[in-house]
């Protein structure tokens, strides 16, 4: 197994509260020049939109993979519940994790949803952790470092200030709407009142 020695202990700390150091773009680029080839092509590859990894790929990326899989199969059969709606066309196949179902639930009562979407990403950090563990100089340092980069990447880009606008403009859509289905329906409703 390669060591990449130098290459970890160069890496800054990576804190959930802190944003990114640099882009996973810049750190991908960085990692070309002192990774071998097709460990570069696996971190590369390693995404949260495509948790497909290959047979041969790290273990300890089919270790995330796989719990990040079972955790989006919990949201889901728990949001299929509160839809009363069947979860089966939305579940793929992955390992079942003890404690994912009481972990999800006590996530998705968290409050809005900006505060939800943290809080997993605050659980995936933790799981990441308890992976890194096992790990020392070598490829599964670089792919939990690539992941919480990644988290981080995402976390940076949750902004209130663009909710809140859209928020307001739809809002004020919605009350320009009422008050002109409240003039429009006012002659109809005087002439109820006089009928009356």
């Amino acid at each position: 197994m390669t060591q990449y020695y130098y290459l970890v202990a160069s890496l800054p700390l990576l804190l959930f509260d802190d944003p990114p150091p640099f882009s996973s773009r810049a750190w991908l680029e960085l990692c070309r020049e002192q990774v071998a080839e097709g460990d570069h092509a696996l971190l590369s590859r390693i995404s949260f939109e495509a948790l497909r990894p290959h047979p041969n790929d790290h273990a300890l990326w089919r270790a995330y993979a796989a719990w990040e899989t079972a955790l989006r199969n919990e949201l889901v059969v728990q949001r299929a519940q509160s839809l009363d709606v069947s979860p089966d066309p939305f579940l793929h196949e992955a390992p079942f994790y003890s404690g994912l179902p009481a972990l999800v639930k006590e996530t998705l009562g968290a409050g809005t949803p900006m505060v939800v979407e943290i809080a997993l990403d605050r659980r995936r950090w933790s799981y990441l952790e308890e992976l890194e563990t096992a790990t020392q100089f070598d490829l599964g340092r670089l792919i939990v470092y690539r992941l919480k980069l990644l988290l981080l990447e995402r976390k940076n880009r949750f902004r209130p200030e663009p909710g809140r606008e859209a928020f307001a403009q739809e809002y004020t859509r919605v009350l320009d709407i009422a008050a002109a289905w409240m003039s429009a329906a006012s002659p109809l409703l005087d002439t109820e009142k006089r009928n009356d």
